[in-house]
């Protein structure tokens, strides 16, 4: 028998995603577990057959998931046969632990706890019914939406009926999205006292480096320091190319995460990154995808290849080496989405200043040390004015460094978790 089953379970965690991949809602479920756990609470996972499993975290999986994809890092609709006998795992394990709490996160992991929190309670001939809380990163029909998985204005709105239908039934429910928490009180009269903002933290979770190294660590010897400790990622081709950006002083720009549409990324290739291009102090180092599946054309990329890299598989233990490479780093995120940009923390965390849009999400974080378009003629303009201002860069990074090591660290997020959890009685 495990650790996790030993003693009465504190939370029983349903993860509805190939857990444990380097994406944004991973980092956040593993950020909250492995806090958890140094809080002194007794936690385990359920999640699909695929993934990574995590040192130090108790980890069950589905017994079978239809096909779900192994690479998949959107919304897609082999999730439903996958969700399933995520369901039934959940639904076992509940009855036979009894865990205090129930903590499900995204929204299928909302419909899969709504039914488990009541088979369990009939099963248990009314004895015993857990407390159920729902942990979300922005709006369900908004998502399926942004992926392109609806495209009917019918299934649109009867998405926002289930996602309606899904947010009545937790005990708490904590969004990482101030703007969707704010939209759910605002436009749906949902009783507040039920709705927690809880933000995203730092999800650099190996690194111990030296945070006086990163305030100054900008220079040609400690980029290069850095290229080296994590060449082995990078071809001898694109190690060459960014060695000669950092001799010559290139302001590098950079980005980080998923490539698709909903990220903004695509978008910024297309309408932003070919006025950046005219300014050769620029060069431009991408991670997370691969760049050829999101534009339409590849002429400007062939023309312009010796003025970016792109890394296709970025894992979180390389991240921060590769966030050290850069000078500026960009969200081209969307105003109006309504998830969260976990990746705006790391890239404080690593002293970078941020362009962005102007998002109640990225006001939250940055607060007045972000640089906040309300346009791509502004996102150009706004990267070009700090690329030419290396003193403002500098007090951006460092004031950006100290709030995210002072103020959104996961354990932060665990005590706040816990804390609000306390009136919930047993």
């Amino acid at each position: 028998m495990n650790e996790a089953k030993s003693e009465q379970l504190d939370f029983l965690i349903v993860a509805p995603t190939p857990f444990f991949a380097n994406r944004g809602c991973h980092m956040r479920i593993r950020g909250e577990a492995e806090a958890l756990k140094r809080c002194d609470q007794k936690i385990l996972i359920l999640t699909y057959k695929e993934g990574k499993n995590i040192e130090g975290l108790e980890i069950e999986r589905s017994f079978f998931s239809f096909g779900k994809a192994k690479k998949g890092v959107n919304a897609t609709w082999k999730n439903l046969p996958a969700g399933f006998f995520l369901f039934w795992l959940a639904l076992q394990q509940t009855f036979y632990l009894k865990p205090r709490f129930l903590y499900v996160h995204l929204f299928e992991g909302g419909a899969i706890g709504f039914l488990v929190k009541y088979f369990v309670w009939v099963l248990s001939y009314f004895q015993y019914r857990p407390c159920l809380v729902l942990d979300i990163q922005g709006s369900l029909a908004g998502e399926m939406k942004t992926y392109g998985m609806l495209k009917n204005p019918f299934f649109l709105w009867l998405a926002q009926k289930m996602e309606n239908f899904i947010l009545f039934f937790p005990d708490f429910i904590f969004v990482s999205s101030k703007q969707y928490a704010n939209k759910i009180k605002q436009e749906r009269n949902f009783n507040d006292k039920r709705i927690r903002p809880l933000a995203d933290a730092i999800s650099l979770f190996n690194w111990r480096q030296d945070r006086k190294t990163v305030r100054t660590g900008r220079n040609q010897w400690e980029k290069n320091r850095h290229l080296n400790l994590i060449k082995n990622v990078f071809s001898l081709e694109q190690i060459k190319q960014i060695r000669s950006w950092i001799n010559q002083e290139k302001i590098i720009i950079i980005y980080t995460g998923d490539y698709a549409s909903a990220k903004g990324f695509p978008f910024f290739l297309q309408k932003i990154w070919p006025s950046l291009l005219k300014n050769d102090d620029l060069r431009f180092l991408f991670g997370g995808g691969i760049i050829t599946s999101v534009v339409q054309s590849t002429v400007l990329l062939a023309k312009n290849h010796d003025k970016f890299v792109s890394l296709n598989n970025l894992d979180i233990d390389t991240l921060p080496y590769f966030l050290l490479l850069g000078d500026i780093a960009i969200d081209p995120k969307f105003q109006e989405t309504t998830e969260s940009s976990g990746k705006i923390l790391n890239y404080m965390a690593t002293g970078l200043p941020v362009v962005c849009f102007e998002r109640v999400n990225n006001r939250f974080f940055l607060q007045n040390n972000g640089y906040y378009a309300q346009s791509e003629k502004d996102f150009i303009e706004l990267i070009n004015q700090l690329a030419n201002d290396p003193k403002k860069r500098k007090k951006l990074g460092i004031n950006n460094l100290k709030m995210a090591w002072n103020k959104f660290t996961w354990d932060k997020v665990a005590r706040k978790i816990t804390k609000e959890l306390k009136i919930f009685k047993f």
